[in-house]
């Protein structure tokens, strides 16, 4: 099998027109290029350069061979390029698979740090699957990002590996007025329509908290958006739930009121990987940018 130093002798020596010259180029000694070029040829059956004690000729075999050697020298370097970026995590394919509450809290700051850390890694966002666990067991992604109760009560979960990202509070909104100071307690609140992100937190766990201040507590609305519930809540008589850090970007912007009340539930973000699979580099570049928005989740 031909080496790849062997090519790049020849066109050293090719483009100098001189074995010692080519071997000055590469930083070897001119016994070395000169057995180099001679095993090429013997594993061509070709003759490359007639030589002479003054000059050293490319026959036409080396020259239409020349531009292909290039070729095959330039696509070595840009595999051996790719492979140190992949090494590094700089460059890839990701898959994703993301729950639209982590969609709508995490993702976005994760993947504005992602793009200045590593730029040319390709990720790819799957947002609302049916069941990410699934698809990250049957490979059908390469990265889960949820929430730890679903993940918990997953049938997929003892293959599967998971690392909390952080965890804050949800807190019940309304309209701004839908009651006076006065009225705003918890059962008085879940008297109007309920609307549940649905698919976000583990929603048994939701509802029996509910139906623990409220006979018959039940969502009458249940849709798989963050921001729909929140529009639904801002413009309607509905009431809905929501991670505080969501909840409280909107209640500056005056659209919704977070009435003071405890509803003593907590949700976490977690990340999931394949306990059988050891993180390339891009995972790990993925999990390092989750990381750090962190802060930005947490509640204290």
């Amino acid at each position: 099998m031909t080496d790849i130093k062997s090519i790049q002798h020849f066109v050293a020596v090719f483009k100098r027109n001189s074995f010692r010259g080519g071997a000055e180029e590469l930083g070897v000694t001119q016994s070395a290029m000169t057995k180099s070029i001679a095993r090429l040829e013997r594993q061509l059956s070709l003759v490359l350069f007639n030589r002479t004690t003054r000059q050293v000729e490319p026959t036409d075999s080396a020259r239409m061979l020349f531009h292909r050697a290039e070729e095959l020298l330039s696509a070595h370097q840009a595999l051996l390029d790719e492979a140190s970026l992949l090494a590094t995590g700089e460059m890839g394919a990701l898959r994703v698979g993301v729950i639209a509450l982590a969609a709508e809290t995490l993702l976005g700051p994760a993947l504005a740090s992602l793009a200045k850390t590593h730029p040319q890694l390709d990720v790819e966002a799957v947002v609302g699957s049916a069941d990410i666990y699934k698809d990250l067991a049957l490979g059908d992604c390469d990265l889960a990002v949820g929430d730890e109760a679903n993940f918990l009560q997953s049938s997929y979960a003892p293959s599967l590996r998971m690392r909390v990202i952080g965890e804050e509070a949800v807190v019940l909104v309304h309209r701004p007025g839908l009651v006076s100071g006065a009225g705003n307690n918890l059962s008085e609140l879940l008297r109007f329509p309920m609307a549940i992100p649905s698919r976000y937190y583990n929603e048994n766990s939701l509802f029996y908290s509910i139906a623990q201040h409220v006979d018959g507590g039940d969502a009458r609305y249940r849709l798989n958006s963050l921001s729909a519930c929140l529009n639904l809540a801002a413009s309607s008589d509905v009431v809905t739930f929501l991670p505080q850090s969501f909840a409280q970007q909107a209640q500056r912007q005056g659209s919704i009121e977070i009435p003071p009340v405890d509803l003593d539930l907590t949700v976490k973000l977690v990340v999931v990987s394949r306990a059988s699979h050891s993180h390339t580099p891009a995972l790990k570049a993925f999990h390092a940018a989750l990381f750090a928005v962190r802060p930005n989740i947490q509640m204290s």
